[in-house]
C-alpha cells in the first residue's frame, strides 16, 4: 500500500511538469463481466471448465493533458474479480507417494462423485495506467470520440474460495466460503484498450465513458501450492494449470 502510494506520487509530479493543458482530478466506477481462461497445457487429465464472474472497482484518476487530443491518465483504487472452475471426478493433480516417486491422484479417488464448481473471488488495489486520444467535438455538440490504450496493475489484498464440498482436503478447497490466500498470485497485470466518448459539461466537468477490454498477462493461481493428503504428499493441483482473468468493463469518469 505504502509503495503503491509512492509510485503514484512520483508519477503525478513527474507528469504534471510536461502537462501543458493543466492537470484534472477524477472519480472512476468500472462495474464489468469477467472471463476467466485456463489453460491445461502439460496436465495428464485435462477435464476442467471455466468462466467469469461479476467485477467491480473504482478510484481516484489524474489527468496530464499533453494537448486538447492526448493526454496520460493514472490511477490508484480498489476492485473486485474473480472466476468459476468445475473440478470432474477424473481431474488429477501431480503428486508424490511416500517412497518419492510421481502418482496422480484422481478426485473420484479421493471421494468426488460428481462435478463441484469452486468460484474464485479476488479484491486488489489497482493502478490503472493509460494514454488518452481524442478527436475536437464532433460538430456543434459536447460530444468527443476517444480511445484508450494501457494496462493495470493489481496487488492482492483479499481473496477467497466458495466450494459445496471438500475437494482432496481442505488445504486445497474446502467446503463453504473460505478466506485464503493460499492459492492465488499475489499480483496480477493486464493489458487495456477501448474506445467511447467524452461529454464536456460546461462550467461543470467532463464525463468519460469507455467500453474498455482488459486481457489478463500473468497466471491466476500460484502453482507453487503445496499439501499432504492420505497416503500422498506433496500434491500439486495448479502445477502446469494457468488461469487469466480478463474483463470487459464500463469505464466511467467524471473529471473535475
Amino acid at each position: 500500500m505504502r509503495m503503491l502510494r509512492i509510485i503514484f506520487t512520483a508519477v503525478a509530479l513527474t507528469m504534471g511538469l510536461y502537462a501543458q493543458e493543466g492537470v484534472k482530478f477524477g472519480l472512476r466506477v468500472t462495474p464489468g463481466v469477467g472471463f476467466f481462461s485456463l489453460d491445461s497445457t502439460g496436465r495428464t487429465v485435462r477435464t476442467l471448465t471455466s468462466s467469469g464472474v461479476f467485477n467491480f472497482g473504482g478510484g481516484l484518476m489524474l489527468s496530464f493533458g499533453f494537448s486538447d487530443n492526448v493526454a496520460f491518465l493514472v490511477g490508484a483504487g480498489i476492485g473486485s474479480g474473480g472466476g468459476k472452475v468445475e473440478f470432474k471426478p477424473t481431474y488429477g493433480i501431480p503428486a508424490k507417494t511416500a517412497g518419492g516417486a510421481d502418482t496422480l491422484v484422481r478426485l473420484d479417488s479421493a471421494g468426488l462423485s460428481s462435478a463441484t464448481t469452486v468460484t474464485y473471488k479476488y479484491t486488489s488495489l489497482n493502478v490503472p495506467v493509460w494514454i488518452k486520444m481524442r478527436t475536437n467535438p464532433l460538430g456543434s455538440t459536447p460530444l468527443r470520440a476517444k480511445a484508450l490504450l494501457g494496462g493495470q496493475v493489481d496487488v492482492r489484498v483479499g481473496s477467497s474460495t466458495n466450494s459445496e464440498r471438500v475437494i482432496v482436503s481442505a488445504d486445497f478447497i474446502d467446503q463453504d466460503r473460505t478466506r485464503t490466500g493460499a492459492h492465488f498470485s499475489s499480483f496480477l497485470a493486464q493489458a487495456s484498450g477501448g474506445a467511447g466518448v467524452d461529454v464536456e459539461l460546461e462550467g461543470i466537468g467532463t464525463i468519460d465513458f469507455t467500453i474498455l477490454y482488459n486481457h489478463g498477462l500473468i497466471n491466476f493461481f500460484d502453482k507453487d501450492l503445496k499439501f499432504d493428503a492420505g497416503r500422498a504428499k506433496d500434491l500439486q493441483p495448479y502445477k502446469n494449470l494457468k488461469g487469466r482473468l480478463s474483463s470487459l468493463q464500463f469505464n466511467l469518469i467524471f473529471w473535475f
